[in-house]
């Protein structure tokens, strides 16, 4: 998906980039930048996926089940 569908996943499942960073103790500007692609991380990533409820893979078709493809 690109970055503006995630946002879009985002806003369906009524939830904010800032919700997400809150409940995973980051930033919001650093789950931007997983969403928009500056940085890689399974975490985020995974938490992104959790909650907007879609597999990771859907989100980054390039993860795979064991890692990220770089």
């Amino acid at each position: 998906m690109t970055p503006d569908e995630i946002r879009i996943e985002l806003i369906r499942a009524k939830t904010t980039m800032a919700k997400i960073a809150r409940a995973a103790k980051v930033t919001r500007n650093f789950v931007w930048q997983v969403v928009y692609g500056r940085r890689r991380t399974r975490r985020i990533r995974e938490a992104i996926a959790q909650a907007v409820g879609k597999p990771i893979q859907e989100l980054w078709p390039e993860e795979k089940a064991n890692g990220i493809v770089k």
